[in-house]
């Protein structure tokens, strides 16, 4: 596979990271019960051994969506971004055996790796270039393709598969084990809001609804999950560089009744919070959003969403949220006897500490249920609000030159109370309490 320098320097962006403590979606358990000598036998001999991983992952397995759904879980479970590589500037071999030695890759490796698999599972799979809304977009399209992710063909029909994103993030230099699926057969006319393939063709979309340049340039940043939430547009929607003449709404379709939704504002530059910069309102299946500015300057939009009838909890805490509150507060609760010494164990062994980012991120293994359940066990316990929210859409929003926003030390719209608080993260990282503008 010939490599891009471009491709190859793709950055997962923190933008992807859900305000979950544990994926939503879960992994195939297949990926953890390859025999021991299969797996150490195709990191050390990839040629010899991946036939017999691929055989092991999908034997008895009839429809190929399902196995390709198994390699797409292997494959996030076993290699890791690249941290090193991407940040060195000096992207090195990315093809599948490579991967298969080191267990990490860029982009263009994981694509590679994830077409052999389904090759030798006897299903067609090929590499697509093109350009992606990941970390450092602006609002224009690069000249050469800046990404490259999968497509699978499915009895007649062709899939789109993003494995690099669904593995996790990064946060500055470190990767963080993220998994997800809301990358793996995404309808291609979503996938287009995130992904526009350099070839036309590789849209797999009718004619009419063929995305140009100029119309992806446009569009905000939407990820996966807002659609995987409920959530459809319903009329216009936000450009990615919205200007306002004043209070500006915009309508969604929500068809999920058991979905929270709440709308923010932050300041671009330093991504500080403005309060009270939205209003929601919410009928049976409807989300009407109005964001207003305060001053001139640029702002970024966002919208956030949780399942209300799901625990989660934040997958991440400021050093000095987890190191002044959350475990001295944890200790207290084993020094009582509330939670016992092994479940306070899980919770500082399912964190670990990034010193230059001064953040505490879980250290994800979906497959270690007795952990997870300890932890939140402790999270219950030290009453921390089961309803942590992540980013479902986002874009840029600034008044005009003749509106200049509605003053700031003025508050727009009133806080909408809920009959429960949200914690959700602000964009600093810091796990907080809002109880703020939330349906």
């Amino acid at each position: 596979m010939k490599l891009n320098k471009t491709i190859g320097m793709i950055l997962l962006a923190a933008i992807f990271a859900s305000g979950q403590l544990f994926a939503r979606d879960m992994m195939n358990a297949r990926v953890r019960n390859v025999p021991d000598d299969i797996r150490s036998g195709v990191a050390q001999n990839p040629k010899k051994n991946l036939g017999a991983l691929v055989k092991n992952l999908t034997d008895g397995l009839a429809d190929d969506g399902m196995k390709a759904r198994v390699i797409h879980d292997w494959l996030c479970d076993t290699i890791a971004y690249d941290a090193d590589m991407y940040f060195s500037g000096k992207v090195k071999k990315q093809d599948w055996e490579s991967v298969l030695k080191t267990g990490k890759a860029l982009a263009p490796g994981y694509v590679d790796l994830f077409n052999r698999m389904c090759s030798l599972a006897g299903i067609e799979s090929v590499p697509v270039k093109g350009y992606f809304k990941g970390y450092g977009y602006g609002d224009d399209i690069p000249d050469d393709p800046n990404h490259v992710w999968n497509a699978v063909k499915i009895g007649n029909s062709w899939k789109l598969v993003d494995v690099t994103l669904d593995t996790g993030s990064l946060e500055q230099r470190t990767f963080v084990k993220r998994y997800s699926a809301q990358w793996f057969f995404l309808e291609p006319e979503y996938f287009l809001y995130s992904h526009l393939p350099e070839d036309a063709s590789f849209q797999y979309v009718d004619s009419a609804r063929i995305r140009t340049k100029e119309q992806f340039k446009a569009e905000p940043y939407v990820p996966g999950i807002f659609f995987e939430y409920g959530f459809r547009f319903d009329g216009s929607m936000p450009a990615y560089r919205t200007t306002l003449t004043g209070p500006t709404q915009y309508d969604f379709v929500l068809t999920n009744p058991n979905v929270s939704v709440q709308g923010g504002v932050c300041e671009k530059m330093t991504m500080v919070k403005v309060p009270n910069a939205t209003w929601l309102s919410r009928t049976e299946n409807r989300i009407t959003l109005q964001f207003d500015v305060p001053t001139s300057k640029e702002y970024q939009a966002f919208i956030y969403a949780c399942h209300a009838d799901e625990e989660t909890y934040p997958w991440f805490f400021s050093d000095a949220e987890f190191d002044g509150k959350i475990l001295p507060a944890a200790k207290k609760l084993a020094a009582t006897g509330a939670i016992t010494k092994a479940e306070l164990k899980s919770l500082t062994d399912s964190y670990f500490k990034v010193a230059y980012n001064r953040r505490y991120y879980l250290n994800e293994d979906l497959f270690d249920e007795e952990r997870n359940e300890n932890v939140k066990k402790v999270f219950r316990q030290l009453k921390l609000s089961s309803a942590s929210m992540e980013e479902i859409l986002r874009f840029d929003i600034r008044s005009d030159g003749v509106y200049a926003g509605y003053g700031s030390n003025v508050i727009r719209f009133p806080t909408a109370y809920t009959e429960y608080t949200l914690l959700h993260l602000d964009l600093g990282g810091r796990a907080h309490i809002d109880d703020g503008d939330t349906a």
